[in-house]
């Protein structure tokens, strides 16, 4: 039986998006060897089904924010970020780096607003919606770190399926079991090195904190910001402690709204 080609070329561009937290036109050509022309039209597709979306100033596509999710995990999603927002702003005003509260989405993790210093300072394209990887953003890391272990055996299990590059380390369970434990005696866990060219979005570093409500993980909170302007050392000895207490805060919030784990999970 033949395959829909048209179809396989639209996956493998949403696939290259998902490689990268968002690329342009000329990106996406690099990496699928699709031609210009072809590519337009696929990304005018996806982006009229509502799979992705085009970030106008920067003429980068992103995947679009849950596509197909149900009302309910929409509302706890708007719960989570409307909770949190206050505090999130008061901490950007203390803290010159951009800051992300993401919630777990399958096997990635779902940035649900993105909050932004007013100095200009900016680490990458991000917009709402992007998923980071889970076993190579902080977020992910971080949410993977403190999730309950039959939850991280889940979705390690899903992950070892991958065949993308950063997915590999849940074929490598002792060097899991390292970041795991190193992630919970630190208590926050950071951003995996990538080689990225200096004009990548992907070239930044960042930690993320867990965020509970109760004894229920619910989010991770990151700091992201430039390695050429920043070092881990310097965000972790001046940052991490609002962070942590934002974090605790935050949790105390949800916690008194009443809300902790999603009402159902696609996963």
């Amino acid at each position: 039986m033949k395959t829909v080609n048209a179809l396989e070329r639209g996956l493998e561009v949403l696939l290259a998006i998902d490689s990268s937290s968002a690329a342009t036109l000329t990106e996406l050509h690099r990496q699928t060897g699709i031609p210009k022309a072809s590519l337009q039209r696929i990304l005018k597709t996806l982006r009229e089904a509502g799979w992705i979306e085009r970030n106008e100033l920067e003429a980068r596509y992103v995947r679009s924010a849950a596509p197909g999710a149900s009302d309910p995990q929409m509302k706890w999603r708007a719960q989570v970020s409307s909770v949190s927002a206050p505090l999130r702003s008061a901490l950007q005003k203390r803290i010159p780096w951009p800051l992300d509260i993401a919630v777990r989405d399958g096997t990635c993790m779902l940035i649900l607003d993105a909050h932004r210093p007013s100095n200009g300072l900016s680490v990458n394209y991000r917009v709402l919606g992007f998923r980071p990887h889970m076993l190579v953003s902080s977020l992910g890391r971080c949410y993977l770190a403190h999730c309950p272990d039959g939850e991280r055996q889940s979705i390690v299990v899903s992950l070892a399926r991958s065949k993308r590059p950063f997915d590999q380390l849940a074929n490598e369970p002792a060097a899991l079991h390292r970041m795991v434990t190193e992630s919970r005696r630190m208590g926050y866990a950071t951003r995996t090195p990538t080689v990225t060219g200096a004009d990548s979005p992907e070239n930044f570093g960042a930690l993320a904190v867990p965020i509970f409500s109760g004894d229920i993980l619910v989010a991770s909170l990151s700091c992201s910001w430039l390695p050429g302007v920043a070092r881990e050392v310097d965000i972790s000895n001046t940052y991490l402690s609002s962070l942590r207490m934002t974090a605790d805060a935050i949790g105390k919030r949800l916690q008194a709204a009443q809300v902790s784990a999603p009402p159902a999970r696609s996963f």
